[in-house]
């Protein structure tokens, strides 16, 4: 905002003071007309005041004046640390504020595909997988002519990530197929917590969508025991079980190997 004053006004107070703009406005003093003639003989004069904080500019200012006085009369002897600066230059500048937003971009997960192969898989209770209805896996004992029932998995094999497991433990991402079908096994939600089910699907090839992770399982094999479990890369935590009792569904269980079977063997085709 300007401000330019009359300038009959500004000469008629001249002849008895002299205006000033200090950090708070007008500041008239007095001076007397013999300098005021000698300084500034009938020149024109406009002054323009921008609306700003001279108040708080005029005090930072003062400020750093004492404060730079104090530094100078501190002894020679202590050299000058940063926590010098901590007591003055609050006052001197302006506190600037920062807001903190946290945000994250999840893109989509990408699997490579590389190859397949087949195994026959039984869980530690020496347990076989046997598809009992189009949709519905089931683990039970076989023996004799009956262990022709059992399936072998057609197991999907893709690029592995970094690892994550303990000491000699490694994993790799697969889906888990049913030889001889088209089905695979999946982790969904169903209500509060994840279920497994099989699934018709076309898995030979690269996963590049968020929605088709439901199909990849992480391979943990633990060397020493020649053993291997299965984790929904989709729910991180949960593992493909057996129940103990013969002839339940296999399911899924977040407290793996405690009322339930999650550790298996697999023997190679």
């Amino acid at each position: 905002m300007a401000f330019v004053p009359d300038l009959d006004t500004l000469e008629s107070s001249s002849l008895n003071e002299e205006t000033f703009y200090g950090p708070n406005g007008l500041c008239p003093q007095k001076k007397s007309r013999l300098d005021l003639e000698a300084t500034s003989p009938g020149v024109d004069i406009q002054v323009m005041v921008t609306k700003a904080q001279p108040a708080k500019t005029f005090r930072q200012a003062a400020v750093l004046v004492v404060a730079v006085t104090k530094l100078l009369k501190q002894p020679m002897h202590k050299d000058f640390a940063d926590s010098d600066l901590g007591a003055f230059l609050d006052d001197i500048f302006e506190p600037v504020s920062f807001q903190q937003i946290k945000s994250s971009h999840a893109g989509a997960p990408v699997y490579r595909y590389t190859r397949s192969q087949s195994f026959d898989i039984f869980d530690i209770d020496q347990k076989c997988f046997v598809l009992e209805s189009p949709t519905q896996l089931v683990a039970l004992h076989l023996q004799g002519p009956s262990a022709g029932r059992k399936v072998k998995l057609n197991i999907a094999l893709y690029r592995p990530r970094l690892s994550q497991g303990g000491p000699g433990t490694w994993q790799m991402p697969v889906a888990l197929g049913i030889k001889g079908y088209q089905l695979y096994l999946s982790c969904v939600m169903s209500g509060a917590e994840p279920m497994l089910q099989l699934e018709e699907a076309d898995i030979k090839r690269d996963i590049e969508s968020v929605e088709l992770t439901r199909f990849i399982f992480y391979r943990v094999d633990s060397l020493p025991e020649k053993t291997t479990r299965f984790e929904s890369a989709a729910f991180p935590g949960w593992f493909i079980c057996t129940s103990l009792q013969p002839h339940q569904p296999v399911g899924i269980t977040n407290q793996p190997d405690q009322v339930n079977i999650a550790t298996y063997k697999l023997i190679r085709h």
